[in-house]
């Protein structure tokens, strides 16, 4: 009997060291940003007249901002990887934003970029520096708020769940789609539609309403999102690159030096508003990336 205890007793007292080592070293998604009050409207490139017809990656540079807008990637020999390094280091930053909610990961068991794309990787900059890391992004509640005055709360509630998968399938179709999309039903309450939106039937039901004959399976974000989607996406991203300027101009009127990751779209976008700006094409910034 007391050699069972004493087996038990190691055992918990492992598991217990096990779970103190998650807490302390795994990595969790970084808060949101969130601008301390209201703003003016920032000067930007409308999504809607966004051509897609820029370098990437798409970098902007100030002495106290580097905007690197990036193809996305999870791809841990990407070469966009070692310009985020040069950029990284000729800034110095004291502060860096990146594009969405990471996720968790042990570091030195997974791989940052594997398994949190590039963003990953910056996170990974700013742990070894020492500096604070936080989500640029609007959070899902408030932007849906935002995209409610202009569109009807069914089509807001249907785009919010399935928005992650569409994002999802450039990196492959999940192999369980309802069990990928539990997690983000939720979000149909931001616009009071949780009690019609519940279930993949709902989801079905919905989707054929406005896309009669096709398949939300299939759909990427890689490519034009059909109907109200599209038109949904640029007053989406209106928003955010709003709130991108919002944090980066309140952050620097601090003092601080700041790296921003987000897509090259994101980055196109905002250059309006950072005066003088320096958009790096690709062999030039290879050239930095070799210094």
């Amino acid at each position: 009997m007391k050699k069972f205890l004493r087996i038990a007793g190691y055992t918990a007292g492992t598991a217990l060291l096990l779970l103190a080592l998650v807490f302390f070293v795994a990595w969790r998604s970084p808060k949101y940003y969130r601008t301390s009050g209201t703003h003016g409207a920032y000067p930007i490139v409308a999504f809607k007249d966004y051509s897609g017809e820029h370098p990437r990656p798409y970098v902007i540079g100030t002495p106290a901002v580097t905007v690197f807008g990036a193809a996305h990637t999870r791809d841990p020999k990407d070469s966009q990887l070692l310009l985020i390094d040069a950029r990284w280091k000729a800034l110095r930053p004291t502060v860096a934003l990146v594009e969405g909610r990471l996720g968790f990961l042990l570091p030195g068991i997974m791989d940052p970029v594997r398994n949190l794309g590039e963003g990953g990787h910056v996170k990974a900059l700013a742990s070894a520096d020492g500096i604070p890391v936080y989500n640029w992004d609007l959070d899902k509640e408030t932007l849906a708020q935002g995209l409610s005055k202009r569109f009807p709360p069914a089509q807001v509630a249907l785009a919010q769940v399935l928005n992650p998968y569409f994002g999802q399938l450039r990196f492959g179709k999940p192999s369980d789609p309802a069990a990928f999309l539990a997690p983000f039903f939720e979000r149909a309450r931001y616009v009071g539609m949780q009690d019609s939106l519940k279930t993949i039937a709902d989801i079905d039901r919905l989707w054929q309403r406005y896309f009669s004959g096709t398949d939300w399976r299939n759909v990427s974000d890689e490519h034009a999102l059909p109907g109200y989607l599209a038109e949904m996406m640029a007053a989406g991203n209106d928003l955010r690159n709003q709130q991108l300027v919002a944090a980066v101009k309140e952050l620097t009127a601090k003092g601080e030096r700041v790296f921003v990751l987000c897509g090259s779209s994101h980055a196109f976008c905002v250059a309006p508003s950072f005066s003088p700006t320096t958009a790096l094409l690709p062999t030039a910034a290879r050239d930095l990336a070799d210094r």
